[in-house]
C-alpha cells in the first residue's frame, strides 16, 4: 500500500506542473494533441487525488476499504470521461474549420517529457494495483499511459504537419485517444467493486490484505 500512495503522490506533483504546461503551450501552439495531454495529466492528477484518498482510508480503517475503492474508481472513470468528452469536441470542431496547429518547440518538448514519464509511471500503477486487487489504481494506470501514447501522438502530429504539412494528423490523434480513453471509462465503471451488506468487512478480496511496501 506504501507503494500505491508513492506513486500516487508522484502523480499529483507531477500532473500539476506538467498538465499546466502542456495546456498553456497547447493552446498556444493550436495543438489538440498537446492540449488533450494537458487535459489527460490533469485528469490523472484528479483520479490520483481519489487514489490517495481511498489508500489513506483503508490503512486507517480496512473495514471502509472496499467503499473508498468504489468511490475512487467513479473519480477515475469520471476524470477519463471528461478527456474523453473535450478532446472528441474540440478535434471534431478544428477538423471541421481546417485549422492548423502552429509550429512550436515548446509543444515539441512538453510532449516527449512527458511521453517519458507517464510510460514507466502507468506501467507501474497497473502493477501495484494489480497486485493489490485494486481496479481503481488499475484504472488510473491505463490513464497515465494514455497521456504517454497522446504525448507520442502529439509529438508526431506537430512534426507531420511542419515536415508534410498534414495539418489533420493532430486532430485525428486527438479523436483517437478520445475513443480509448472513453473505452476506458466504461471499463473501469464495470469493473468497480460493489459493496454489499454481506461484505462487512468491506475488504477489496475475500483472500488476506496483501501490502506492498
Amino acid at each position: 500500500m506504501s507503494r500505491a500512495l508513492v506513486l500516487s503522490y508522484t502523480s499529483v506533483v507531477w500532473g500539476v506542473a506538467a498538465g499546466a504546461l502542456a495546456v498553456i503551450s497547447g493552446l498556444l501552439a493550436g495543438s489538440l494533441g498537446v492540449l488533450g495531454l494537458g487535459l489527460n495529466v490533469l485528469a490523472d492528477v484528479v483520479g490520483s487525488i481519489g487514489l490517495v484518498w481511498r489508500f489513506r482510508v483503508e490503512r486507517g480503517d480496512p473495514a471502509r476499504g472496499l467503499r473508498a475503492e468504489a468511490r475512487a474508481s467513479i473519480v477515475v472513470a469520471v476524470a477519463l470521461s471528461l478527456v474523453t468528452v473535450t478532446l472528441a469536441a474540440a478535434a471534431v470542431n478544428e477538423l471541421a474549420s481546417g485549422s492548423a496547429p502552429q509550429n512550436s518547440l515548446l509543444a515539441m518538448m512538453t510532449s516527449g517529457i512527458s511521453a517519458i514519464v507517464l510510460a514507466p509511471l502507468g506501467l507501474l500503477k497497473h502493477r501495484t494495483g494489480d497486485a493489490l486487487k485494486s481496479h481503481a489504481l488499475k484504472g488510473d494506470g491505463p490513464l497515465s499511459g494514455i497521456g504517454a501514447v497522446l504525448g507520442i501522438v502529439a509529438l508526431l502530429g506537430l512534426l507531420a504537419n511542419v515536415f508534410f504539412g498534414w495539418w489533420w494528423a493532430d486532430r485525428c490523434a486527438a479523436l483517437g485517444v478520445a475513443a480509448i480513453a472513453g473505452a476506458e471509462a466504461i471499463r473501469v465503471v464495470r469493473k468497480r467493486p460493489r459493496p454489499t451488506a454481506s461484505s462487512p468487512s468491506g475488504r477489496i478480496n475475500s483472500s488476506p490484505h496483501r501490502t506492498i511496501d
